[in-house]
């Protein structure tokens, strides 16, 4: 069985992800928790099917608030795996040009 599990961990599916998934995670990343509409006043118009995509492979959640506001989106343990992330703290500046 650890043959299986090696064979299976080389060839598990890499994440990929569209110009829009990027984006959605961009701006939830740099301001969460984040409703939906808010999204949009960010630059940011996902598409309803680009976020439950985005929730069905791990990268966001969905936080309910206890005060039965609005739910917003959030970024996952996943997330920071998949972007190589100890914290939401190791994220660059957003006004920061790329390195």
């Amino acid at each position: 069985y650890a043959q299986l599990g090696t064979v299976l961990a080389q060839k598990a599916r890499q994440v990929r992800l569209d110009a829009d998934s990027l984006d959605v995670l961009a701006v939830v990343a740099w301001h969460q928790p984040l409703p939906r509409d808010k999204l949009v006043e960010f630059g940011c118009d996902a598409r309803p099917v680009t976020l439950r995509t985005l929730v069905r492979r791990g990268l966001l959640a969905i936080e309910k608030p206890a005060d039965g506001g609005e739910p917003a989106y959030v970024t996952t343990r996943k997330f920071l795996d998949v972007f190589k992330l100890e914290s939401l703290a190791d994220l660059p500046s957003p006004h920061e040009p790329p390195a």
